[in-house]
């Protein structure tokens, strides 16, 4: 129970970090990109950084160590990290005003963390099954 109450802690504490680096940069420009480079921001990180961890995994498997997903941190981290790499700019601001913190997920920099967010989410969630 502990390390689920963590897990979501470190989700929200996520979004939070994610508003509190954007703030500074509030005063820019929404980004008007076309929507296939929000998805290439969320694929590159996945594919470097799945690149890395493919080495490992692959090693373990050598070993004849099962891997499992984490699915409970897929869902709690991945979901929000997706939602705020890829909904279009403005969305945050039309469910929740311009006044308000959480806004500033609309902001490239919240963009551009939640895509590295969720290559490390998603390449993360693997662990050592125990025998």
């Amino acid at each position: 129970m502990v390390k689920r109450m963590t897990m979501v802690l470190s989700s929200v504490l996520m979004l939070v970090g994610l508003v509190i680096l954007t703030w500074g940069f509030r005063d820019l420009p929404l980004d008007e990109r076309p929507e296939w480079m929000s998805w290439q921001m969320v694929l590159w990180p996945v594919i470097v950084l799945g690149m890395a961890e493919a080495t490992r995994f692959a090693g373990y498997i050598r070993q004849g160590i099962k891997l499992r997903a984490d699915r409970f941190r897929l869902v709690v981290h991945g979901i929000p990290a997706l939602l705020v790499a890829v909904v279009p700019a403005g969305t945050f601001t039309d469910w929740v005003g311009p006044s308000s913190m959480w806004a500033l997920l609309d902001f490239p920099t919240a963009k551009v963390m939640a895509a590295l967010w969720l290559a490390f989410t998603l390449w993360a969630a693997w662990e050592v099954e125990a025998r």
